[in-house]
């Protein structure tokens, strides 16, 4: 038996996740009202297990909730919408909805050292952009900007981090997502003729060390058969990475 949590009572769940959850920024996010998503919990007025669906699709089980209730929630989520579930290391093997369910291995680095390396010489400015440089962005990523902000607009005034410039024309893109509870994840982009030139080092690098000057720790977390994500975090000088998994789940009835 589950229901969905009325959005004034979500302080109630945010105890029932205790223990670290990978990606925990954007989960911070939604408890800070920066983030829109739902939560589903087994008892409106005093809630012991909680499932919260962020807008995006990431999604998050509390610390106590047990299979046969996170199969039950899902397998009815799973009706309408698609997901990225969250699945810490000490529920590997233990998948709901096995036959649709898509396990991915990812890697999460908190903990960093000193950098491998200086970075090469290139023209780095923070967001927003100016118009002249943003007109030189391919539309397709204005598309990404839009789907990930609600509008060009929200991008333009939520964004924090650092693009790069080559030649009179934005190379790559750095951001620090979803800060909140003292962490922000990190995003990459480099336009595919700009790759392999060391600007997405330089821009990372910037980037990291200006988040650590604020005080905030910058996640980096990627797919862990992405070889060039994983081999830039450690030149970046991440060291120890977690190893957890997604477990994607797309609609089906």
């Amino acid at each position: 038996m589950f229901k969905q949590l009325p959005e004034e009572k979500k302080d109630l769940i945010k105890p029932l996740y205790k223990k670290h959850q990978p990606n925990c920024s954007a989960l911070s996010c939604y408890f800070e009202g920066k983030m829109p998503g739902k939560a589903y919990v087994d008892d409106i007025n005093a809630p012991t297990k909680a499932i919260c669906r962020l807008e995006m699709s990431w999604t998050y089980i509390s610390d106590d909730a047990d299979l046969s209730w996170i199969e039950e929630v899902l397998g009815e989520l799973v009706k309408t919408t698609w997901m990225q579930v969250v699945w810490v290391p000490e529920r590997k093997g233990q998948y709901p909805l096995k036959d649709i369910a898509k396990p991915f291995p990812r890697l999460e680095y908190i903990e960093r050292k000193k950098e491998q390396k200086e970075p090469c010489k290139v023209d780095i400015y923070q967001l927003p952009y100016t118009k002249e440089f943003y007109a030189t962005v391919p539309d397709g990523y204005k598309e990404w900007h839009v789907q990930n902000y609600g509008s060009i607009e929200e991008f333009f005034n939520k964004a924090w981090g650092f693009y790069a410039v080559d030649n009179g024309k934005v190379c790559a893109e750095s951001e620090g997502a979803f800060m909140s509870g003292g962490y922000a994840e990190m995003g990459i982009y480099t336009f595919e003729e700009y790759r392999n030139r060391g600007f997405a080092y330089a821009l990372c690098l910037r980037t990291i060390q200006e988040l650590e000057k604020i005080g905030i720790k910058p996640i980096w977390a990627c797919d862990k058969k992405n070889i060039e994500s994983d081999r830039l975090a450690q030149r970046l000088g991440y060291v120890n990475p977690l190893e957890y998994e997604f477990v994607y789940l797309e609609p089906h009835n």
